[in-house]
């Protein structure tokens, strides 16, 4: 499919910007039993392959409120998650959706219970002017290294997320409109 995907996909124009980096906001319940949850905050980095297809990384910090099995008060841990991954470009308007594919590495393994997990985002952008977006990601955690093997659904995360797009060239005649002389 990815490499369907990439066939298919257009290169991007002479002056389009390739590189975009976004800073993000979290909720993070990392295991399905809503046991632990909390807040973030991360940056990341995404870089144009086609004019549809993205590599993007980043990393994030959270501070998670858990209770403990034995009962007692609330205890707070740090969790940082650090990811990889491919990002498609569903449509290029004004909103625009995308579905981003990422391994995720957990770190410290006793905040989740897991410490490799890959990371499906379903989301949408809202380009707001011509190099700021705000957008919208709904997460699934799927754990890989469980005891028990690897589970469906171990977590989810819902961010909100700003992204800044650097200028690119501007092109003659292009969508930026003709050169003034």
């Amino acid at each position: 499919m990815l490499v369907l995907a990439l066939l298919l996909a257009a290169p991007l124009r002479p002056g389009e910007a390739a590189l975009s980096v976004r800073l993000e906001t979290a909720y993070l319940q990392p295991d399905g039993d809503s046991s632990s949850r909390g807040g973030g905050a991360g940056l990341s980095l995404g870089y144009r392959l086609t004019d549809q297809l993205s590599a993007v990384g980043g990393a994030s910090a959270s501070l998670l409120w858990s209770l403990p099995a034995a009962g007692g008060p609330r205890q707070t841990q740090h969790l940082t998650m650090v990811f990889g991954g491919l990002e498609a470009l569903l449509d290029a308007t004004p909103i625009a959706p995308f579905l981003e594919l990422c391994v995720v590495r957990l770190l410290p393994e006793s905040a989740a219970g897991y410490s490799l997990a890959t990371r499906t985002s379903l989301g949408a952008d809202w380009l707001f002017a011509e190099r700021f977006a705000l957008g919208l990601a709904i997460r699934t955690l799927t754990p890989l290294d469980t005891p028990g093997g690897v589970t469906a659904l171990g977590g989810t995360e819902i961010g909100l997320r700003f992204t800044w797009t650097p200028a690119g060239r501007r092109r003659p005649g292009g969508s930026e409109g003709p050169l003034k002389r």
